[in-house]
């Protein structure tokens, strides 16, 4: 077993009936089943960003009193669940790291279970990627978004008025219970080289930003950002577009810096982050 755990102080041994892993768009994916030689079958899945974020954590325990789906909370698995000593060497394919956290049964915290462990793969697979949407990683610690999950489409907005125009949106949820929106009303591709100044009261280009202040989510959904959702007013610019191509897709894509201040009802709360995206066209 070269992921080992134990579940509630009992350590989870076995034959290890499934093993998976694999690096694709950025996300680390491991999955590792046991079954015990008492018959009870415990499957555990951890999903971590190429920085040793933690994107999410659910366990499978099968055969026992406790039976059931357990999950760390979506988009805020790091609020119950951590991750130390994370090492990735990607090239060579060999990842580390030690956990350690909680995860929880249903749609309460009133049944959770405690798991803890160490991690050492030595031949990770990595698959290239080649559905980049938005990709968003922040480098300085003061201001952190990692995203996790995006979607992109557009929409044609003031439709048969002399306003008309086409908006482009990339959405984006981080491992953190935070949303963002990138609007745009051209398509990256004819955004290279421009510098463009929003504040939130353009519809038509700017960065929408919210934070997730609401319960443990347990169950993964991206729907609708609701009354668990606050959102916060934005100002600043887009700038540094540029068409390149890399390791984060095997086609090109588009990588763009964001630099903006977060306001809480007029009172700024964060300044000057910034945030480097790299998204695709939709054209």
């Amino acid at each position: 077993m070269s992921i080992l755990f134990s579940d509630n102080n009992h350590a989870v041994r076995g034959k290890v009936s499934y093993d998976y892993t694999m690096d694709n768009c950025g996300n680390i994916n491991l999955i590792t089943g046991v079954k015990e030689s008492d018959g009870n079958y415990s499957e555990l899945k951890l999903t971590l960003l190429h920085n040793g974020a933690l994107a999410k954590a659910q366990y499978f325990k099968q055969n026992s009193s406790n039976n059931g789906h357990y999950f760390a909370p979506h988009l805020q698995a790091e609020k119950s669940f951590q991750i130390s000593d994370f090492k990735y060497d990607k090239s060579g394919g060999h990842l580390s790291f030690s956990f350690k956290g909680k995860v929880y049964k249903g749609s309460g915290q009133d049944d959770e279970r405690i798991l803890t462990g160490n991690v050492d793969l030595t031949a990770i697979e990595y698959v290239p990627c080649k559905g980049l949407i938005l990709d968003v990683m922040t480098e300085n610690p003061s201001f952190n978004f990692f995203s996790m999950y995006s979607s992109a489409g557009t929409t044609t907005s003031g439709l048969g008025t002399a306003n008309q125009y086409i908006q482009y949106a990339y959405n984006v949820h981080s491992n953190a219970g935070q949303y963002m929106s990138l609007r745009l009303d051209s398509d990256i591709s004819e955004l290279v080289n421009k510098e463009m100044v929003f504040d939130d009261s353009n519809e038509k280009l700017g960065v929408k930003y919210w934070e997730y202040q609401g319960p443990f989510m347990l169950a993964e959904s991206y729907g609708y950002i609701d009354h668990n959702w606050k959102r916060f007013q934005t100002r600043g610019k887009i700038t540094g577009i540029h068409r390149t191509f890399g390791e984060r897709s095997v086609e090109p894509y588009y990588q763009g810096l964001i630099i903006m201040d977060i306001l809480n009802e007029s009172r700024v709360v964060k300044e000057d982050v910034e945030i480097p995206f790299y998204v695709k066209s939709l054209k």
